[in-house]
């Protein structure tokens, strides 16, 4: 039996340009779906369903050790949350389009989901000066108390390789793809801005 194809945008952005809100804002709109990575993991612990599983147990003893969930164990539990998804009521395939915020992250990743991911668009916010980024992010850190942001060698060190990351993902996508959206603006002139170009190319 043919396994179920999935029509997704997929949403990049640097850190501290907010890529994770726009992915939620449109994910407010009944015709698309939010999926995140961050979610994804934190359901193997929050989902009755899914924490018992071997897949579940096998990812949670790599993190409890601090070691990187390989590629693809990591999509084949994309595959699980998603049919787990569905059988929620949380999500129809038929009528909804996927807005994949984490994955893929890398080229290899591409390659895993190439035969059931249909990338339809790419939303890349672009913001160039890193300045900015970094100034966001050690704002968000104090205000929020996120100590991962606060140290600015950290935030640059997670800026190169997102720009190194990023390109290669997008390297394995056709440039009609791709819609590059100021990240500079309000978080409300940016999601105005994706919502017409997403109308303007359907």
């Amino acid at each position: 039996m043919e396994k179920q194809r999935y029509k997704a945008i997929l949403i990049f952005g640097p850190p501290g340009v907010g890529k994770g809100t726009q992915a939620k804002l449109l994910g407010g709109d009944k015709r698309y779906l939010h999926f995140s990575t961050g979610d994804m993991f934190r359901g193997l612990k929050d989902n009755p369903r899914m924490k018992g599983s071997d897949l579940a147990i096998r990812i949670n003893e790599l993190i409890a050790g601090g070691n990187f969930v390989p590629d693809n164990l990591t999509i084949e539990l994309f595959y699980k949350t998603l049919e787990e998804y569905v059988n929620q009521g949380k999500y129809n395939p038929q009528t909804q389009t996927l807005i994949l915020d984490g994955i893929p992250r890398n080229p290899a990743q591409v390659d895993l989901i190439s035969n059931r991911i249909e990338v339809i668009k790419i939303i890349s916010l672009v913001v160039n000066d890193d300045e900015v980024l970094v100034q966001r992010l050690k704002s968000r850190a104090s205000i929020e108390g996120r100590k991962d942001d606060s140290d600015e060698a950290v935030v640059r060190k997670r800026l190169e390789i997102y720009k190194k990351d990023t390109a290669a993902v997008l390297e394995k996508y056709d440039r009609s793809l791709v819609l590059s959206v100021n990240g500079l603006p309000s978080v409300e002139e940016i999601h105005e801005d994706i919502l017409a170009r997403l109308s303007r190319d359907n």
